[in-house]
């Protein structure tokens, strides 16, 4: 609390060196035509849209493809007009402008000054619960695109459809001693493809938009053309996704003496990479069913294959129960009613009358020739 009243007074200093700009920044970058003729002077009535380019992309040998994204836009800012000059300000008016104008005299309209100043629209934005004042759902092609927006200083968030704020709002916590930081953490939003999370910066903008400078940056005060119809390119943060996978047990009857262990190993690869290698049991103590769930482990579009490395020296597979299966993981969660990440094996006892089914875990870390791995060996007790 003591940090946030030092710097809401800081804020409140620096309030008066705030003029309109666009971002040109990480994850958000504007396009605009070329410049010629006369330039007019801003007509702060005017209708502006903005266009958002959404491109396919891809992890290394992976596959090219598009998130399910849309666009939230939320007005922090109405644009006024300064008297005797072709720029324009911001309304003060507003209670939290006084967060939204927190730049250094020295960062003012710099790349780095904005995507500060985003992050701190994007806390106060989220911790109140604000509501969007335009959403774009529809993709035209590669192209979301809203028109009919007022002059202004907007917060642009890309998300995932369907997500809730609790789904797609990351904040990823640093410790800092930056007594001008209101908060430790630095927030992204997600989307998603079938393979991929795509990760986004908060961005803000400005409508109208000037084309920018030789340095980058877009100022209302660069020379040029005023733009209403703005473009912008999402520049995600791209990492594979990972699903669940569970693995079920049934055992059918059961031969009273011992525990009944079991054994699975886990291997998974993906574009002929291992990416997961791991070994699981179960034990039971009678007839029954169990489940070993893997959680955010295997890349999706990984083949995985499951073996029943041990079964104990009284049980054998039924009839139709195979002790090795593959499968391809897809990305549907583990709480959704078409979930299909399962491989299942059943059992039963095979009437031999043995006893013994313990075993010893061996672990060796290994160089197989084309890299360090965990080699594992079950040793069986003597069946009495």
């Amino acid at each position: 609390m003591k940090r946030e009243k030092k710097s809401r007074k800081r804020i409140m200093r620096r309030l008066m060196c705030l003029v309109a700009a666009s971002v040109l920044a990480a994850g958000f970058a504007l396009a605009a035509p070329v410049l010629s003729g006369t330039a007019h002077a801003v007509e702060l009535g005017a209708a502006c849209s903005l266009t958002v380019i959404v491109e396919p992309k891809e992890l290394e040998g992976g596959p090219q493809e598009v998130p399910d994204v849309v666009l939230d836009l939320y007005k922090v800012a109405d644009a006024v007009p300064v008297e005797g000059q072709d720029v324009y300000s911001y309304s003060t008016d507003a209670e939290l402008m006084a967060i939204y104008a927190d730049l250094a005299f020295n960062d003012a309209g710099t790349k780095e000054g904005w995507q500060e100043l985003a992050q701190q629209a994007a806390h106060t934005t989220f911790n109140a619960g604000n509501v969007p004042d335009a959403t774009i759902e529809t993709m035209d092609n590669d192209r979301l695109t809203v028109a009919n927006l007022g002059a202004g200083l907007y917060l642009m968030v890309a998300r995932g459809r369907n997500l809730t704020a609790e789904e797609y709002v990351v904040r990823n916590t640093t410790a800092t001693e930056d007594e001008d930081t209101d908060t430790d953490s630095r927030i992204t939003t997600i989307a998603y493809s079938d393979s991929y999370v795509f990760s986004y910066e908060p961005q803000l903008v400005s409508l109208p938009t000037k084309e920018a400078d030789a340095g980058g940056n877009v100022m209302t005060s660069n020379d040029g053309e005023w733009i209403y119809n703005a473009s912008a390119v999402l520049k995600p943060e791209l990492s594979g996704r990972f699903a669940a996978l569970r693995i079920d047990k049934e055992l059918l009857s059961f031969h009273t003496g011992s525990p009944a262990t079991f054994v699975f190993t886990v291997e998974a690869t993906l574009q002929g990479d291992t990416v997961y290698s791991n070994a699981v049991s179960m034990t039971f103590n009678g007839a029954g069913s169990q489940s070993e769930l893997i959680v955010d482990k295997i890349p999706v579009g990984a083949e995985v294959t499951v073996t029943e490395a041990y079964s104990g020296v009284t049980y054998r597979a039924t009839a139709g129960s195979q002790s090795v299966q593959t499968l391809t993981m897809n990305n549907v969660g583990v709480d959704e009613a078409d979930f299909s990440n399962i491989v299942s094996f059943r059992n039963e006892y095979d009437g031999t009358g043995k006893n013994g089914s313990a075993i010893t875990n061996h672990f060796e870390y290994t160089d197989d020739g084309a890299g360090m791995v965990w080699n594992w060996t079950p040793i069986p007790s003597a069946a009495e």
